[in-house]
């Protein structure tokens, strides 16, 4: 069972408000704002659960994060870097949500990337909020995902039929 939104809420206010001083208010901006360029980090709970998070930030929202986090000089950042930061963004959250579990379980390795478009999950398979960190819009998506023991029955299955 996917983490209830008050939860995430908490969480996303405890990384950005807390641990890197980024002040978040929830008037966020419309959905279209995530169809420009922007980095996107995801990270997987393994174990008790089976949880994926996604983390997308604009172009803008990825750097000031970058420049927040490394306390740089916005002209000095990295591409690296700044995947960097998102990435580190999604693993804190990850490891904040994985610790409301009881359980054993893991977190993956985040996966960054740059993407252009619209977000290719339908809204309709997953929870999701939007929060403006220091003025800059973000998008956090997170889902439970089918244990990979139950992928390779449903894909036997599918064989046998």
């Amino acid at each position: 069972m996917a983490i209830d939104t008050l939860t995430m809420d908490q969480i996303i206010s405890n990384v950005f408000d807390e641990m890197l001083a980024m002040p978040t208010d929830s008037n966020p901006p419309a959905d279209d704002v995530f169809e420009q360029q922007r980095i996107v980090a995801s990270i997987q709970i393994s174990g008790i659960v089976e949880e994926l998070i996604v983390v997308e930030a604009p172009t803008e929202t990825a750097h000031l994060i970058a420049q927040t986090m490394f306390d740089a000089d916005p002209d000095s950042l990295e591409q690296d870097e700044i995947n960097d930061a998102v990435g580190e963004v999604v693993n804190m959250i990850g490891g904040n949500v994985k610790g409301t579990y009881e359980g054993e379980s893991t977190l993956s390795l985040p996966c960054v990337g740059e993407e252009t478009g619209p977000p290719d999950e339908d809204p309709t398979l997953c929870e999701r909020t939007i929060v403006n960190v220091s003025g800059q819009p973000i998008l956090i998506r997170w889902r439970d995902v089918a244990p990979v023991a139950v992928a390779s029955v449903i894909s036997d299955l599918t064989y046998q039929i």
